[in-house]
């Protein structure tokens, strides 16, 4: 089936209402490094240059220190912008695989263009995405106490802010919640398209090698949200280290374990709303290839061993032995078939990008470093 000419520009990225490309044209490769590096100089270097500008040696080292300021919009801001080209790419193939690869009945693609349509115009509206914006500024403006914050903030408990505090609250805070916020609803939006696809009738095929119908595929592409986790996760990471420098690292992995099951359960779930429809795909099949088979192997049974053989026609090389082999792999793939379509590869890419910024610190950890020191030495 032919892909729709609505569905080759499928994106929640481009075209946004604060996008500065107004066109569905593809943006030109230098302008997301450009952009990168344009709302990290913009959030990050301001707070350098003015914690120097303050004059005050204990406001410049205190900045200097703040790994948590650093990881988040070093590495963190720049991972929230990279991650839109990879996610786009990965979300507008799924959308056009529904349709090429026949899940989608034909009589069924103009609705399921009309849900296409309808989560890219709610994209490109400026009022959410202005909401977004005012709510990252609100949510800056609720601040912690004094204590809690670093002297680069405040260079007295319950004093007034530092020039690098009021940048970090009016500029860099609400830059980086907004790109968080966006990709919250981003992550909104594709969850609402697959809810309204699941509620058509997809043609599931019990004996796809992928063993979950036909989509697979979603499992992949829900796995490209890891770079928006481990962005998230280093952020945490980093702050929980600054606020704690001293802290048991082995034990604050359990925590970040928590955070890892937390996030495969937000990734993958869109893909329950299918669950249904595969436990239903998979009945029929069993039902299905269970009569096949008995009327298969009933017939072979009374043709090769209840009676003599075929004349002339050798036991080795018969088309009857060929296709019941044929039949039970068929068979065996439809009774593997899931009802969840998340194989064990993109659980690990989410729960690893979710860990990932745990291994610095265990490194850091002497325990855990003579741990593994004592390993290596076992091993050799």
């Amino acid at each position: 089936m032919d892909v729709p000419a609505s569905l080759l520009d499928f994106s929640l990225i481009q075209g946004s209402a604060l996008d500065r490309r107004r066109s569905l044209a593809r943006p030109r490769r230098t302008s997301r490094p450009t952009r990168i590096l344009v709302l990290t100089l913009v959030g990050w270097l301001p707070l350098l240059a003015l914690s120097l500008f303050q004059g005050e040696p204990a406001v410049l080292r205190s900045f200097l220190r703040d790994m948590g300021i650093h990881v988040e919009f070093l590495v963190s801001l720049p991972l929230l912008i990279a991650a839109e080209r990879y996610i786009d790419l990965s979300l507008g193939a799924a959308v056009r695989q529904f349709v090429v690869s026949e899940l989608i009945d034909e009589k069924d693609l103009a609705t399921f263009e009309g849900i296409a349509r309808g989560v890219m115009r709610l994209r490109r509206n400026a009022t959410i995405e202005a909401g977004l914006l005012v709510a990252s500024l609100a949510v800056s403006f609720m601040d912690l106490p004094h204590q809690a914050n670093p002297v680069w903030l405040h260079s007295e408990p319950g004093g007034p802010r530092t020039l690098a505090g009021w940048w970090y609250l009016v500029v860099s805070m609400p830059l980086i919640r907004f790109l968080v916020l966006r990709w919250l609803w981003r992550g909104v939006l594709w969850a609402s398209f697959l809810f309204r696809v699941s509620r058509l009738r997809l043609t599931l095929v019990p004996t796809h090698p992928d063993t979950a119908g036909g989509l697979g595929f979603l499992g992949t592409c829900q796995a490209s949200f890891a770079l928006i986790v481990l962005a998230v996760a280093s952020t945490l990471t980093a702050q929980r280290l600054a606020r704690a420098p001293s802290a048991d690292y082995t034990d604050y992995a359990l925590h970040l374990l928590a955070f890892a099951i937390l996030c495969l359960g937000i990734v993958f779930a869109p893909l329950v709303f299918f669950s249904r429809q595969l436990l239903r795909a998979k009945r029929r099949g069993d039902h299905a290839f269970s009569g096949v088979a008995a009327w298969h192997s009933r017939r072979f049974e009374e043709r090769w061993f209840h009676r003599e053989p075929p004349a002339g026609q050798e036991l080795l090389g018969a088309p009857e032995f060929s296709s019941l082999v044929d039949l039970g792999s068929s068979f065996t793939v439809a009774r593997r078939m899931r009802w969840f379509p998340v194989d064990i590869r993109a659980a690990v890419a989410v729960f690893s990008a979710a860990m990932a910024p745990m291994v610095p610190l265990l490194l850091a950890d002497r325990r855990f470093l003579e741990v593994l020191l004592a390993l290596g030495k076992s091993v050799l």
